[in-house]
């Protein structure tokens, strides 16, 4: 139970150094640009991990990246294993681990904690005693242990311990401090053994990220697991060198991020082959009831309303990311790709209808499909823009943001509208939206951000493209809303 306590301890400190150190690790918009390269996936990874002390950690934040499109499957799995690395550091503090330290700081840290300003340096020397305190704890709650005959152990149960240890505790340093615990008790070599399984089992918190319905996570966790699996097994007949579990734990960890670098497409490859993505096809379209035109006409609007809703996300998605000022156009590629290839199957569909019958009305579910194609790509513009200022460091003033994001706030309201009324056939609803003209809105953005310019607001001055042009984007949008309404009015 004293190894628990300790081992829980061990994780608080942990936690309250992530915390204290949180300010330095960068906004995600600058960590996106960061990790446009392999190298700087592998440079970025490293200094995360060593100033948070948590890979597993940064390996989540590396599949969230991901999920949304921020990163490419290369950079997320290198992010992640150069995080890993990174983290180590942390294990050699342990070498510092005298009772009179831990001691020192944790006074420190609590005199610290109590003045507001020095907040974050009391969670810092907090997290440090903790640490120093949780590993201390670990030792004395192992000592009963060691009576049992430890260097006994085989380096290769060893290996198969770290894995269980590194799946269930989710932590390659954790079980790292337990190795150095060890290390002058045990055989050569077992120590060692030990951390290398456990940089393999730490793979599980990707697995179980995959449990909990992440998909990306499965597509992630299978070519890291493999990496580091065939890797530590290629190590694991040196385990007896003489390096010490410090350096095995570093250096294991900074060659499996190194040689992930150039295999990194195979991997990628590889995941998409045993994990490919699916296929976006039409829901309702139906080739056989094109004999039957009331009824294609009907599945034709569904599909229609799919469409509708899946450009209704991808504005939700950029409000969000001109809100946030993090991401870009990669986390709309995929919805982008759905609206075009539904769009296609539309515009098949209705005009081989339109071929056979003659009814106006699949032309203009042909045109109302071709117009919503449009506006996802007038919804990526927006977001193009936004990320070329940000990537010259730069911003809108907090003005002109407020007022880009009220425009497309009003501009998502009215597209929900359309969707419903496309999903619906509640033609009020768009005949709602043609009541309310926003061309005067828009011309009254247009002469506040000119206010702002004459007044020689610097944020404003240096934006001033950018913001136009997704002002006028908005406007764009907005205007092909109002021609989606009046297609809806004539269905």
């Amino acid at each position: 139970m004293r190894f628990l306590a300790g081992l829980a301890l061990f994780f608080l400190g942990l936690h309250l150094v992530s915390e204290a150190l949180a300010g330095w690790k960068g906004r995600r918009s600058l960590m996106a640009r960061a990790l446009g390269s392999p190298p700087g996936a592998l440079a970025y990874g490293l200094l995360l991990g060593a100033l948070s002390g948590s890979g597993s950690g940064l390996g989540l934040l590396a599949l969230a990246l991901l999920e949304v499109g921020v990163l490419g499957h290369a950079q997320a799995a290198l992010l992640s294993l150069a995080a890993t690395a990174g983290a180590g550091v942390w294990v050699g503090l342990l070498a510092l681990a005298k009772e009179e330290v831990r001691e020192v700081l944790l006074a420190l840290g609590l005199g610290l904690y109590l003045v507001p300003a020095w907040r974050r340096g009391g969670f810092l020397a907090l997290g440090l005693g903790l640490l120093f305190l949780g590993f201390g704890e670990m030792a004395a709650g192992v000592e009963p242990w060691l009576s049992l005959g430890p260097r006994a152990a085989t380096p290769l149960a060893a290996y198969g311990l770290g894995l269980l240890l590194g799946g269930v505790l989710g932590s390659a340093n954790a079980v790292a401090a337990l190795a150095l615990l060890l290390s002058d008790r045990v055989a050569p070599g077992v120590a060692a053994a030990l951390v290398l399984g456990a940089g393999v089992g730490t793979t599980a918190t990707f697995f179980w990220a995959a449990l909990a319905g992440r998909k990306e996570a499965l597509r992630l966790a299978f070519p890291l697991f493999l990496h580091r699996l065939g890797l530590s097994l290629g190590l694991l007949p040196f385990a007896g060198w003489g390096l010490g579990v410090l350096p095995w734990h570093l250096l294991s960890h900074l060659l499996y991020a190194l040689l992930y670098w150039p295999l990194g497409g195979v991997y990628a490859a590889l995941a998409e082959r045993l994990f490919p993505e699916g296929k976006v096809v039409p829901k309702y379209l139906r080739w056989e009831a094109l004999d039957s035109p009331l009824l294609a006409l009907a599945l034709a609007r569904r599909e229609l309303a799919r469409v509708a809703d899946a450009v209704r996300e991808m504005l939700v998605r950029a409000v969000r990311i001109l809100a946030q000022e993090e991401g870009g156009e990669a986390s709309l590629q995929a919805l982008e790709e759905k609206v075009d290839a539904l769009t296609r199957e539309l515009v098949l569909y209705t005009s081989e209808l339109a071929s056979r019958t003659q009814e106006e009305k699949a032309v203009k579910l042909f045109m109302a499909a071709s117009e919503l194609e449009r506006l996802g790509d007038l919804v990526r513009r927006v977001v193009r823009q936004g990320e070329k200022l940000w990537a010259q460091g730069l911003t809108f003033s907090q003005e002109g943001k407020e007022e880009l994001l009220e425009a497309a706030g009003r501009l998502l309201g009215r597209l929900e509208r359309l969707a419903a009324a496309l999903a619906t056939g509640e033609k009020a609803l768009a005949e709602e939206l043609l009541r309310e003209d926003l061309s005067g809105y828009f011309q009254a953005l247009k002469r506040a951000h000119l206010h702002r310019l004459e007044a020689g607001l610097r944020e404003s001055r240096a934006s001033t493209l950018a913001h136009l042009d997704v002002l006028l984007t908005l406007e764009a949008l907005d205007q092909g809303l109002v021609r989606l309404a009046q297609l809806v009015l004539e269905l």
